[in-house]
């Protein structure tokens, strides 16, 4: 399962996705987390966003198909990029 929780900016996603991933002992995907590591190339502009979830979306994938469930904190700002997400890694989303 991968569950995709998003919102606007200091909504409170991470703070869900945190008790989601202590509850169902999930791997925690934070959006802020990834922009150091795998996203750190990228900025805020729409572009880097979209391709900062479309990243994620493609970790959760493979975590996901290794047998683990996933839980993603991030803002994904427009209802086409959570199309894109969900064509991605068809994941359920809780929209904050």
């Amino acid at each position: 399962m991968i569950l995709w929780v998003t919102g606007r900016r200091g909504i409170g996603k991470t703070t869900l996705a945190r008790d989601l991933q202590g509850k169902i002992g999930a791997v925690l995907l934070d959006a802020d987390e990834m922009r150091v590591s795998i996203s750190k190339d990228l900025g805020f502009e729409m572009k880097d966003r979209i391709e900062n979830n479309l990243r994620i979306a493609r970790l959760a994938k493979v975590l996901h198909e290794q047998g683990h469930d996933v839980v993603v904190a991030t803002i994904c700002p427009t209802k086409e990029l959570r199309k894109q997400v969900y064509y991605v890694c068809k994941c359920r989303f809780i929209n904050l």
